[in-house]
């Protein structure tokens, strides 16, 4: 088919009354194929959890011996040696370390970043706002005020879509449990004063981003819920097969596989529902389940479907709170009380640390699966995205902020320094020549987005400001 043809059925398919949900799907199509590959978007999706993230246990292996060190109480994880300048290590010849093992399919995309600091932010229980805007906020148990947008608000005002920004969370502050509410946790903020929202409940996230997007009627959501919204859009993706063809259809499907993700275990459950009846007193599904790992499996279903469907390009995963209970890992211990090396039933707190770890980079691989299947401008959807795990509370329970660890996985549209194998990153440690900070590395991934500045938050008036202006070098193409 001529790129004309293909232009010209591709507008008429757009034209037509179809729902509002492909419609995302269909201005990407026409702009790869009127050669704007520019025009597809950058997506981003930033994971953050809390109790730190252990920067020993980002180590390729192989490494651990020379880079750490034992820990300075008994039952506390390894740390890392402060680097004396810049390690610029190929994850090639590497095998990931044990918590990491589920992004190796991806490794040509991922890139482990230690020895970035934050001491412009408060350290203890989490940083708040400030873990993503670079300021001092808050408390232990209080947000404060956001004092100006966090990196993930930024780039939901200049990756415009149908949501600028989706955030899905467990709970509300860092110390509560569970919730089924719009809550504000105190992290994302869109300008000064202007906290950005996250839903806590799965279901209604479900509800309000498909359904709303599928109808544009509050009333019909709750009956395009029970119908399922891919029964919805049967007849619209059945005129959308008969004018499309070659690679845009089978991005099409891809498209639908995101949702039928989110379908499946609902459209089983309800086959099998009068034998359910028989033997549970309720129908329960990942959506309506107070498991948190059900409840997390979901959110990432629902953040993976987000950014397939181009409802949005910039989702927040809370991934959970001090106040949580992995029963589903098997952990009989609250997050709080293991970052404190309580004893954990079965298991040191160190190796209870270690699976939550595990099960969160399960999920985000999970994520890194559907966007590598969808083809995308000569590449996949993964090419065009980046993931960023990260902890509010940067590299420990009660963290310091000298020293916060971050794992990227994705392409970002060709903006990141292509390393075959992937990369391991090591800045220089706090105060040492050649140390950056978390700013610097939210300065590049705004640089990457088409939005450059010197500039990100506030200082730490403790080191030279040339630290903390611009972007890594060493981590853009």
């Amino acid at each position: 088919m001529s790129p004309r043809t293909r232009r010209e059925l591709l507008k008429t398919a757009a034209a037509a009354t179809v729902s509002p949900l492909l419609l995302p799907f269909l201005q990407r199509v026409q702009a790869e194929a009127a050669g704007g590959l520019a025009a597809v978007p950058k997506r981003f999706l930033f994971v953050v959890k809390c109790s730190g993230l252990t920067p020993s246990e980002l180590v390729p292996a192989g490494l651990a011996d020379e880079w750490t060190r034992p820990g300075n109480e008994e039952g506390w994880p390894d740390e890392l040696k402060p680097a004396e300048s810049l390690l610029d290590v190929s994850l090639a010849d590497h095998n990931l370390p044990e918590s990491l093992r589920p992004l190796t399919p991806y490794k040509d995309h991922l890139k482990i970043l230690q020895g970035l600091s934050g001491k412009m932010c408060c350290g203890g229980h989490s940083a708040w706002y400030g873990a993503m805007g670079c300021f001092h906020t808050g408390s232990e148990g209080n947000p404060g005020r956001a004092a100006g947008p966090t990196v993930d608000g930024l780039l939901a005002n200049s990756l415009p879509s149908i949501f600028p920004h989706v955030g899905l969370t467990l709970g509300g502050k860092v110390l509560s449990g569970v919730k089924d509410s719009v809550v504000y946790p105190g992290i994302s903020a869109i300008d000064v004063d202007r906290p950005l929202p996250y839903q806590a409940s799965p279901l209604m996230a479900y509800k309000n981003l498909f359904g709303m997007a599928a109808t544009g009627l509050e009333g019909r959501a709750d009956r395009q819920l029970n119908s399922m919204l891919l029964d919805h859009m049967v007849g619209d993706v059945q005129k959308l097969q008969g004018q499309i063809a070659g690679a845009d259809r089978g991005k099409l499907d891809h498209y639908l596989e995101a949702f039928e993700s989110l379908r499946d275990r609902r459209r089983k459950l309800s086959g099998l529902e009068a034998t359910i009846r028989r033997h549970a007193p309720t129908v329960d599904d990942k959506y309506e389940s107070n498991v948190e790992t059900d409840r997390i499996e979901a959110h990432f279903d629902i953040a993976a479907a987000t950014l397939i469907a181009g409802l949005s390009n910039v989702v927040t995963i809370r991934a959970d709170t001090l106040d949580i209970t992995y029963r589903g890992l098997g952990i009989e211990k609250h997050v709080h009380g293991i970052g404190h090396a309580e004893t954990v039933p079965g298991m040191t707190a160190v190796e209870a640390r270690n699976r939550i770890r595990s099960f969160q980079v399960e999920q985000i691989a999970r994520v890194a699966a559907k966007l590598k299947a969808v083809p995308e401008g000569g590449g996949s959807m993964l090419d065009n995205t980046l993931i960023v795990y990260l902890s509010d509370a940067a590299e420990k329970h009660h963290g310091s902020c000298t020293e916060w660890p971050f794992v990227l996985l994705g392409g970002l549209a060709g903006k990141l320094n292509p390393t075959a194998g992937g990369q391991y990153l090591q800045y220089p440690g706090y105060g040492k020549t050649g140390h950056r900070t978390i700013a610097c590395l939210y300065n590049s991934l705004l640089e990457a987005a088409g939005q450059p500045r010197d500039v990100f938050g506030r200082f730490d008036l403790n080191l030279d400001e040339d630290q903390q202006k611009g972007s890594l070098s060493e981590l853009l193409a």
